[in-house]
């Protein structure tokens, strides 16, 4: 089972910095975090978005969190970063209107 600090050094390459998808406001990652990896995996990022800075943590179970087992290859790697990014564009496109986004993102500034 790869450790946090290893899935923390594999994701942060493709995560920090400016995430552009689609239209809308780019979202800076400033930091990321991966606090446990089992049984859950927990990705915390730090997040700035025009004026605003925020706190997103996402939880990855079963399946999802099966791609930090083993020796994290480059295929689950891929497919945790997708899952990383999609899940944060997706928070801050619902975060005013569902509940379940609302409680991922703590307002920072």
């Amino acid at each position: 089972m790869a450790t946090a600090e290893q899935v923390r050094a594999r994701l942060a390459p493709e995560i920090l910095g400016a995430q552009r998808q689609g239209p809308g406001v780019p979202i800076d990652v400033l930091d990321l975090r991966v606090p446990a990896v089992y049984p859950d995996l927990l990705v915390e990022l730090e997040v700035r978005v025009g004026t605003e800075r925020w706190r997103v943590s996402l939880v990855y179970d079963g399946p999802d969190a099966s791609l930090a087992s083993g020796d994290l290859t480059d295929v689950a790697l891929h497919t945790l970063q997708f899952m990383v990014r999609t899940h944060l564009f997706e928070w801050w496109h619902t975060r005013d209107r569902e509940r379940a986004s609302a409680r991922l993102g703590t307002r920072l500034a």
